[in-house]
């Protein structure tokens, strides 16, 4: 036992670190030193980790090698590998240093889902064990994105599955704050690599949170967000790489002065979204049919070989009839597309699919009209001689779909004209 001040485990905190912070054993030591600091500022500390770098698809890769369509409950059992291999090393890392550590998986530390394989929920966090090792000193660390069903068997929570971890066993601790670790400063309004001049914010309130998560233009996952927002959990997105502020969350939250800035008197022209993200060489599938019979049989398809966390948009016209579309990466999409074409070479009737689209989203900020919104873009991609495109709105987001890849100047212009620095 390492001879520095035990921790107070009524100051828990909960730091949740994604794949990529964790992509290499040095990554996984540096964040092992990180971890070791908190603990020595007498925080009680519990880390909730992602599978190393791309783990967790090279295991989907392989699960489909095996089986085009494998059984769910198998798949949860592989999938929940990758995040035991990392709280192993980074716990083994924490010995090394002389920083007392335990890992637990998700059912051994009490997360309790439901029994929907793949995409699990939780229903409840028991944490007794967790309780434990902090207040015998210890960092706790937690395999993220799983739990297990009250028929005991192993669950997946889906993507972001790690963030929902953080945040219920934040609640059920009582802790001070859940921060979630990423290799930006905080919610950007852009990714700053493809937009030099993207600015954090400050501080958002739930609900400006979850309009980010749910258009996808997010960094906390949108089951996370609305946990956090049941149990009044306060979130922080902040960098792995340093101790910067990062992004506050919280019922109290406040736009950044910057987007709070008076608008143009003009209504069309007082659009102020939040974030922006872009996403290159997407596929659209789309379907459509108005024989009752068929459009049973495509829901059948698509419920059992699509992943909605996969998304990046996705639009429904249902009642006997069926029209479906979404856009995706295509690998995410092969499942559904393969099913629906079969044995036959070419698309069956009602079916198509698109290649290589480009989709930038536009996410909060809610104007009074869309259409006012869509006259002003209009004449703003014409100024900066845009490519054809369509424009969807859906819910607080608005997508704008390019049918081949735009520069980046392009991004970068679409974000100084909508998301300017005070």
């Amino acid at each position: 036992m390492s001879n520095h001040r035990q921790p107070d485990p009524s100051g828990v905190i909960v730091r949740k670190y994604g794949g990529s912070s964790l992509a290499s054993v040095p990554r996984i030591r540096e964040v092992a030193r990180n971890i070791k600091l908190a603990r020595e500022r007498g925080h009680g500390v519990v880390v909730v980790v992602s599978a190393m770098g791309t783990t967790t698809d090279e295991l989907a890769a392989l699960a489909r090698s095996a089986h085009p369509a494998p059984p769910r409950r198998e798949l949860d059992m592989l999938l929940s590998v990758g995040e035991r291999i990392t709280m192993s090393l980074l716990s083994m890392a924490l010995a090394d240093l002389d920083c007392p550590a335990i890992s637990f998986t998700g059912s051994q530390c009490g997360i309790v889902t439901d029994t929907s394989h793949t995409d699990a929920r939780i229903l409840e966090v028991k944490g007794d064990r967790v309780r434990e090792a902090l207040a015998g000193g210890a960092v706790v660390v937690v395999a993220g994105f799983q739990g297990v069903s009250r028929k005991r068997e192993i669950t997946t929570l889906g993507r972001g599955g790690s963030d929902t971890t953080a945040v219920a066993l934040a609640a059920t601790l009582g802790a001070v704050r859940c921060e979630i670790l990423k290799d930006v400063d905080g919610v950007m309004t852009a990714d700053p690599s493809l937009v030099p001049e993207a600015w954090r914010h400050e501080q958002l309130d739930y609900s400006q949170m979850r309009q980010l998560a749910e258009s996808g233009c997010g960094v906390v996952h949108v089951r996370a967000v609305e946990y956090a927002e049941r149990h009044g959990v306060r979130l922080v997105v902040r960098s792995s790489f340093h101790d910067g502020d990062g992004t506050a969350i919280d019922e109290h939250g406040a736009p950044s002065p910057r987007t709070a800035a008076e608008a143009p008197c003009d209504r069309h022209n007082r659009y102020r979204p939040l974030v922006m993200h872009l996403r290159r060489g997407l596929t659209r599938l789309r379907i459509a049919t108005t024989d009752p019979d068929q459009a049973d049989i495509w829901r059948g398809i698509i419920l059992r070989n699509w992943d909605p966390a996969g998304a990046v948009a996705e639009w429904l016209d249902s009642g006997r009839d069926l029209r479906w579309e979404v856009m995706a990466d295509a690998a995410d999409l092969a499942p559904v597309w393969e099913r629906l074409v079969g044995d036959g070479e070419e698309s069956p009737d009602g079916c198509a699919r698109t290649e290589g689209l480009t989709c930038v989203s536009l996410a909060g900020g809610r104007p009074d009209s869309w259409l006012e919104v869509e006259r002003h873009l209009a004449g703003v991609l014409e100024e900066l001689s845009a490519p054809a495109r369509r424009l969807r709105a859906d819910g607080n987001a608005l997508r704008i779909i390019f049918r081949q890849a735009i520069p980046d100047r392009l991004a970068q212009e679409l974000h100084h004209r909508l998301i300017p620095k005070a």
